[in-house]
C-alpha cells in the first residue's frame, strides 16, 4: 500500500479555478492521511508543467500521485509518462476529473468546490491501494488477414503486398472480384469493369506475397492487434490445380440449377465456373447437387477431363494463420424487393432488380449483353425506379448514395443498345455525390423522362406490359404502361454480417452494418483495435469510396504493424486466485477475447495474459470472487466509491 502521496492541483489556465476554490480544496485534502504534499500549477500538461511535476516526484520521494485536473481520457497517458520519467511506476497514478465533472458541470462555486474535494479524497484513498504493474510487450506480427476479395479487399491486399507484407486473402465464392465482377460498365467514366479489373485480379493471383483462399471461410479467430490467430476452412472443390479451365466437363454434367452469379437468369451445372473469365480459372463441384455426392453413380466429368483433375475424394481442409491485423471487406447485399408488396416483384415477369439488369446488359451475361424480355423481344419502353426500400422508414430510412448514378448509367446503356426505347426514371430526390456526379447526370438527362414521385408506386401486369400508378410531387395521380421495369433496391448489410460480428466480437450499428469506431475521424476501424472494416461492409458507398477506404485502412495498419516493432499489451489484466476458483467455467463463456482456458488437472480457469485486455467481464461475473482485475480490484473501487457517496 502506498504511504507517501502527492496531490497536484491543475488550474487548467483559469478554467477550473473559475468555479473551484483551489485554496479550499488544498486545505481540505491536506488533512487526508498520508498526503505528503499538496501543490498547484497553472497548466500541468504543458512542457514546463510536466517537467515541474517530475521534479516534485523525485525531490519528495513520492510513491503515489493524484493529479486533480481534466478527464483521464485526455491526459492519463500524459501523466503516466511523467511518473515513469521520474522513476515512479506509472500505475501509481490516479486522476480526479475536476474540470469536466466539477467546473463544467456545477454552476454554483461552493458546490463545485465541495464536489472537487470529494473527488480528490476518493482518488487519494484509491491510489493508496494501487500496486505497481509492469509493462508487457510483444513483437507485432506484420502479416494481415483480409476477408472478402471484392474491389475493396483486393485494393487493401495489394497495398499490403507492396509494403512486403504477407497477406491471407479469404473469399467464400470460387472466384475473386466481388460484386464489381458482375458489372459491364461503371459510372462516371462508363469504363469496362471486367477490363479494368482483369489485370488487377491476375496480379493478385500471381503475387507471391498474397495467398488467396477461394471457396473458403474463416471459422475461428482470437487475439488482438499484433497477435491474431485465425482458422481458415478451405472447402473441397473436388477439382485439383492440374485443371487448366478447358471446360470439357461442363456439357457432360447432367445436373443444372439457377446460376447465382447471373441472379438466377441463367443455369449452371453441378461442376461450374460462375462466368466466362472467372479467376481463378478452376471450376468447383457443388456437392449439394452433384449426383456423385448424393448416392448416385455419376462420374461423367471425371471421364471427360483430359487432365485427370477431378478428385471426388478431396476433403475440406483447415489452415491456421498468424497475423497482426484483420480487414473485413465482406461487401453488402440489396434489399429484398419482394418485401414491398405494391411492386409485385417476383410476380410480374418483366420486373427486374438492378443486379438482374446488370447481368442482362453484361456481354458475359445470360443474353450476351442484349436487353431482351422473357419472350425474347426487345422492350420499347423501360421504367427505372429509384429508392426501392430506401429513404423510407417503413423499410430503410437511409440513402444508398449510388442508385441515382447507376440508374443514369442504365439509361445510357439502354439508349445505346435500343436507341428507340423510351426511358422513364422515377425518383424521390436525386443524390449526385462527388465532383463528377452532376456532370454525369447532366449528360444523361436528355436521354430520359425524369419523374419525381411521392408515396409508393403500384405496379400491375396488363396484356400490354406493366402498368405503373404513381403520384407526382405536385400531388397529381398518373398512370403509365411500360414493357420492362428496373428496381433499384437499397444497399443492405451482407447476410454474413451478424455471423462475422459474433466471430470477431465487433459491434454492428443500428442499420446492421459493421460499426465504425468514429464515423468522422476513424471511419474504417471497428470497435476492436486491429480489425478494420472497409467498403460496403461498413455502409453504402461507391467503388471510388471503397478503394479510398481500403487504401486508408491499409496505411493505418501498416503504421502499427512494423516488422520487429514491439507492441505494448495490456498490463491491467485479470488474475485468478487458484484457492478461490471453483472451476465453474462461467468466465470462459463470457470472455470476449477467448483469453481464459480451463486447466483440467487443477480444475480451475487460467487467464492468458497475452490475450487478456483487462475488460473485467470475468471479474464482475465470477461467483466466488476468484477473478480479480488488476488495477480495478474490489478494494480499490470500494475505497473510491465510499468517499463520494
Amino acid at each position: 500500500m502506498a504511504e507517501k502521496t502527492g496531490v497536484f492541483f491543475c488550474r487548467c489556465g483559469s478554467i477550473i479555478t473559475e468555479k473551484v476554490d483551489e485554496d479550499a480544496v488544498l486545505t481540505a485534502v491536506r488533512d487526508t492521511g498520508d498526503v505528503a504534499i499538496t501543490l498547484q500549477h497553472n497548466l500541468l500538461c504543458s512542457p514546463d508543467g510536466k517537467k515541474w511535476l517530475a521534479e516534485q516526484i523525485r525531490e519528495n520521494n513520492l510513491d503515489s500521485v493524484v493529479v486533480a485536473a481534466c478527464s483521464p481520457k485526455q491526459h492519463e497517458k500524459t501523466f503516466m509518462e511523467v511518473l515513469e520519467n521520474a522513476g515512479l511506476n506509472p500505475f501509481m497514478l490516479q486522476m480526479a476529473n475536476i474540470r469536466e465533472q466539477c467546473a463544467w458541470m456545477t454552476t454554483e462555486r461552493e458546490s463545485a468546490t465541495k464536489k472537487a474535494i470529494a473527488y480528490i479524497r476518493a482518488a487519494i484513498r484509491r491510489v493508496r491501494r494501487h500496486e505497481p504493474l509492469g509493462k508487457k510487450e510483444i513483437i507485432a506480427n506484420p502479416n494481415v488477414l483480409i476477408i472478402g476479395a471484392g474491389i475493396a479487399g483486393i485494393t487493401a491486399a495489394q497495398n499490403f503486398s507492396r509494403a512486403g507484407r504477407k497477406v491471407y486473402l479469404v473469399e467464400k465464392e470460387p472466384y475473386i472480384g466481388g460484386i464489381v465482377a458482375r458489372f459491364e460498365e461503371v459510372y462516371p467514366s462508363m469504363e469496362c469493369a471486367p477490363c479494368m479489373m482483369a489485370a488487377m485480379l491476375q496480379d493478385v493471383l500471381q503475387d507471391k506475397n498474397i495467398e488467396v483462399f477461394t471457396y473458403s471461410e474463416v471459422e475461428k479467430v482470437k487475439g488482438f492487434l499484433g497477435n491474431f490467430t485465425a482458422i481458415i476452412k478451405k472447402k473441397a472443390k473436388s477439382v485439383t490445380d492440374a485443371c487448366l479451365g478447358c471446360g470439357e466437363c461442363f456439357p457432360v454434367c447432367p445436373v443444372s440449377v439457377p446460376n447465382k452469379f447471373d441472379e438466377g437468369l441463367s443455369d449452371r451445372k453441378a461442376i461450374y465456373s460462375p462466368f466466362a473469365g472467372a479467376l481463378p480459372n478452376i471450376p468447383v463441384i457443388d456437392r449439394e447437387i452433384c449426383l456423385q455426392f448424393n448416392n448416385q453413380d455419376c462420374s461423367k466429368c471425371e471421364e471427360a477431363c483430359p487432365l485427370m483433375a477431378i478428385d471426388f475424394a478431396q476433403q475440406d481442409e483447415s489452415v491456421e494463420v498468424q497475423v497482426g491485423g484483420v480487414v473485413l471487406a465482406t461487401g453488402s447485399d440489396i434489399y429484398d424487393a419482394k418485401a414491398i408488396e405494391n411492386l409485385h416483384y417476383g410476380e410480374i415477369p418483366e420486373i427486374y432488380t438492378s443486379m438482374e439488369f446488370e447481368r442482362l446488359i453484361a456481354s458475359n451475361g445470360p443474353t450476351g449483353g442484349e436487353i431482351t424480355m422473357k419472350n425474347g423481344e426487345k422492350p420499347k419502353s423501360i421504367a427505372l425506379i429509384h429508392c426501392v426500400g430506401s429513404r423510407d422508414p417503413k423499410y430503410n430510412d437511409y440513402c444508398s448514395g449510388v442508385c441515382c448514378l447507376y440508374n443514369f448509367k442504365f439509361a445510357r446503356v439502354i439508349s445505346e443498345k435500343i436507341p428507340e426505347a423510351e426511358i422513364h426514371s422515377f425518383y424521390k430526390d436525386l443524390c449526385l455525390p462527388g465532383k463528377l456526379g452532376q456532370n454525369f447526370a447532366d449528360e444523361t438527362l436528355p436521354k430520359i423522362g425524369l419523374v419525381q414521385f411521392e408515396e409508393d408506386i403500384e405496379t400491375a401486369a396488363t396484356g400490354k406490359g406493366v402498368k405503373l400508378t404513381y403520384k407526382e410531387k405536385n400531388g397529381k395521380k398518373k398512370k403509365i404502361t411500360v414493357d420492362m421495369v428496373v428496381l433499384s433496391p437499397a444497399m443492405v448489410p451482407s447476410k454474413d454480417t451478424d455471423k462475422l460480428a459474433g466471430l470477431f466480437d465487433i459491434e454492428i450499428d443500428e442499420r446492421g452494418f459493421f460499426a465504425e469506431d468514429d464515423q468522422l475521424l476513424n471511419p474504417f476501424t471497428s470497435s476492436i483495435e486491429g480489425i478494420k472494416v472497409i467498403g460496403t461492409a461498413q455502409g453504402p458507398k461507391g467503388i471510388n469510396e471503397s478503394v479510398s477506404q481500403a487504401a486508408g485502412a491499409a496505411g493505418h495498419l501498416l503504421s502499427r504493424l512494423v516488422p520487429g516493432q514491439l507492441l505494448e499489451i495490456e498490463s491491467k489484466t485479470t488474475v485468478i486466485d487458484e484457492d478461490l476458483c471453483g472451476g465453474c467455467k462461467v468466465c470462459i463463456s463470457l470472455c470476449p477475447y477467448s483469453a481464459i482456458d480451463y486447466d483440467i488437472e487443477k480444475a480451475i480457469s487460467v487467464v492468458n495474459d497475452v490475450l487478456c485486455k483487462g475488460c473485467g467481464t470475468c471479474a464482475a461475473a465470477c461467483p466466488s470472487g476468484a477473478a480479480k482485475a488488476k488495477h480495478f480490484t474490489h478494494e480499490q473501487i470500494h475505497a473510491e466509491i465510499m468517499e463520494v457517496i
